[in-house]
């Protein structure tokens, strides 16, 4: 007997567990036509196959994240791999490993800067640092989902700046150990340093070849983990998390339990730095008080 092959429509209508939708019951007094609809099986994509075979390499639940967003930055991963073609890019992959984190940046845009969204730092600067240390005792802050470390760099400098640095206690934190190994080397490119003044790119950078590197005394102040935020907590109470652009990549669900998870590792009165396009959405007990910048309720 002659084998059999299986074509691509085969698999038509496998479906991912992570991707089956969930639907209310139905009220029969105002549903719709549409509330009647049968719920069809969506057929399985080989972009659905790459983005979740890149997460399963990374150790990541794609579950907690939203596919449809992560799909909109295949064109952007494919770019950064300098392949053309999906068929193209995981056999890459398998050759080089380390071509995994900028596969994984470019979808989730691990992207970060010094001193980024001017006007967050300068509220960080001119009022919430200069309120977290002024009761004498040591500040600490944490990083979740650091990237290559540069926002924390960024707040140790205005740490030192206000000469409280050596009583604080700064940790960052990243899924991925490349990102970590990066932040703890603190070795960046110039043009990742050209948007800082002068003064403070003198203060705290020295040539590194082509390259700039954060001054030893600054790197071993500051203390990096590999972990995920989304299912390890750094033991608390802290007085600032910083946790951008993280959740605009999350499901509904896993950015609720991000949110909680954040809040309750604040001491009451502390702070959360967020995205521009981030809302902590059902927590009573953070209150905005400049943009991206939450503080914790005292009285809870």
């Amino acid at each position: 007997m002659s084998a059999v092959v299986l074509r691509p429509a085969a698999f038509r209508h496998v479906v991912f567990p992570e991707l089956a939708r969930s639907r209310p019951p139905l009220n029969f007094a105002t549903g719709t036509a549409t509330d009647f609809a049968p719920i069809a099986s969506a057929p399985v994509t080989e972009e659905q196959v790459f983005v979740r075979w890149i997460f399963e390499q990374a150790g990541l639940d794609l579950s907690d994240y939203k596919l449809e967003t992560l799909r909109r930055r295949i064109p952007s991963c494919l770019r950064a791999l300098r392949v053309r073609h999906i068929r193209d890019a995981r056999p890459l992959l398998q050759r080089n490993p380390l071509a995994l984190k900028a596969a994984l940046n470019a979808l989730v845009i691990s992207v970060t800067g010094f001193f980024r969204d001017s006007q967050v730092f300068a509220t960080l600067e001119q009022q919430i640092l200069p309120e977290l240390t002024s009761r004498g005792s040591a500040a600490r802050i944490w990083s979740a989902g650091c990237s290559n470390g540069a926002e924390l760099y960024s707040v140790a400098m205005l740490l030192a700046e206000l000469g409280v640095l050596h009583r604080c206690c700064l940790l960052g934190t990243d899924c991925l150990a490349d990102n970590v190994k990066c932040a703890a080397q603190g070795v960046y490119e110039h043009r990742d340093v050209n948007s800082i003044s002068s003064h403070i790119a003198g203060r705290y950078f020295s040539p590194d070849g082509d390259l700039r590197r954060i001054h030893s005394w600054l790197r071993t102040v500051v203390q990096w983990r590999t972990a995920n935020v989304l299912s390890v907590l750094e033991p608390g109470a802290w007085d600032m998390i910083l946790c951008r652009n993280m959740a605009i990549y999350l499901r509904a669900a896993a950015a609720a339990r991000l949110w909680q998870s954040l809040h309750d590792s604040l001491r009451p009165g502390g702070i959360l730095v967020l995205g521009k396009a981030e809302r902590p959405y059902g927590i009573d007990g953070l209150t905005m008080i400049a943009p991206c910048i939450y503080r914790r309720n005292r009285s809870q």
